[in-house]
């Protein structure tokens, strides 16, 4: 375990500490605005640790969002199941949590990190607070483990901050105590809209544009599941040859190795790393169309005025699709094509504002979680 510089700091200081437990890409584009609110915190002050689980990207992400880690745990080693890959992030993260003594342990998502941090804190008598709360699909087990991992979290925290409403109905209908449920948004709304007030000016509605933008990590895309996406793919660009294909990898074998062996013939075809933040905001803002099995980008895709169709049957953010925006499609059942060929040829209206009536929140999550959490972490202003 490598404990940062400002953790003695933390621990000689008045303030009550919040552990901010981060193990993969998403899970710091969610708590990144929660540390800068903290940061600003007359109360609190941030403890942010990286679990180990995709060390690398923690480390990059977190860098790019000028959020300082604080604890840096070893990286995990490879797991071929879940269990055991959850039991080992839980004793790494227990272990902190005993160190460092904590007030609240926030977790954020469906990962496997957010999962063994919920049981740490709760093991360790430590409150935990679950960003992303309530979000739910119509089927228990799909997707796993992602709609397994979230609805496990919910059984250890004490305090729920759900994005939209339904993952409120959904979380009273679990049987939650409606007094620890917040419907505070989405800070990862809070992220994009920093990423585009740095970018600066909207993008024309009607710039032409030709770019399929498209990613994949979910297990139920893995294998068979990446290698029919990417017939999709050649597909569309056989039916429209102005389409070309920017596709961000994730640092997965089971989608490398077969959307690499499928498109590698596919002249209009841009295989990439994992972009920046930014830079992918920047690409998605004017692309003609996402192809995502992302929940983050279902939330975005609405405000970059940008079609999205996800590639799976079921999606735990109803008001994505209640926007117009977003589309499920069945890549197993062969709906894809069709269902992207018709978002095409839609006409593109105004992006969707980021503000009060937006569905997953004005871009003031993170702040409203922090206020919270001065409320709740029992430590008084001073006069």
């Amino acid at each position: 375990m490598s404990l940062g510089p400002a953790l003695e700091l933390v621990r000689g200081g008045a303030r009550a500490v919040v552990l901010l437990v981060a193990g993969s890409r998403p899970e710091c584009i969610k708590l990144a605005p929660v540390a800068r609110a903290l940061g600003r915190s007359e109360l609190l002050t941030p403890v942010v640790l990286n679990s180990g689980q995709q060390p690398e990207v923690v480390r990059s992400s977190f860098a790019e969002f000028s959020v300082r880690r604080t604890v840096d745990l070893d990286a995990m080693p490879a797991f071929t199941h879940l269990q055991p890959a959850c039991d080992h992030l839980e004793r790494g993260i227990r272990e902190a949590v005993r160190r460092i003594g904590p007030a609240v342990v926030v977790v954020a998502g469906n990962t496997p990190t957010s999962y063994a941090a919920a049981r740490a804190g709760h093991a360790e008598g430590v409150s935990v607070a679950h960003i992303e709360a309530g979000l739910r699909t119509d089927n228990s087990m799909t997707p796993f483990p992602e709609e397994w991992l979230r609805r496990e979290i919910t059984r250890y925290a004490q305090m729920h901050f759900a994005s939209c409403k339904t993952a409120v109905s959904n979380l009273v209908g679990d049987g939650v105590d409606l007094h620890s449920i917040y419907q505070v948004g989405s800070p990862g709304i809070d992220t994009l809209f920093r990423a585009l007030r740095d970018l600066g000016a909207p993008v024309d509605e009607d710039e032409p544009r030709s770019t399929l933008l498209v990613t994949l990590h979910r297990s139920e895309n893995y294998d068979r599941g990446a290698e029919l996406l990417c017939e999709s793919l050649i597909q569309l660009c056989k039916l429209d040859p102005r389409l070309h294909v920017v596709f961000p990898l994730h640092a997965n074998p089971r989608i490398i190795a077969p959307v690499r062996r499928r498109l590698r013939w596919l002249e209009r075809c841009e295989i990439t790393g994992t972009m920046p933040y930014r830079d992918f905001i920047a690409v998605a803002r004017r692309a003609a169309l996402i192809i995502s099995d992302s929940g983050g980008i279902q939330e975005e895709a609405p405000h970059l005025g940008v079609a999205m169709v996800v590639p799976r049957i079921n999606t735990e953010r109803p008001e994505a699709l209640a926007t117009g925006w977003v589309e499920l499609a069945d890549v197993r059942r062969g709906t894809l094509v069709n269902v992207a060929t018709q978002a095409l040829a839609k006409a593109r209206g105004p992006a969707l504002p980021i503000d009060t009536a937006a569905p997953f929140g004005a871009g003031n999550a993170g702040a409203r979680i922090v206020r919270i959490l001065e409320n709740r972490s029992g430590v008084q202003r001073s006069a």
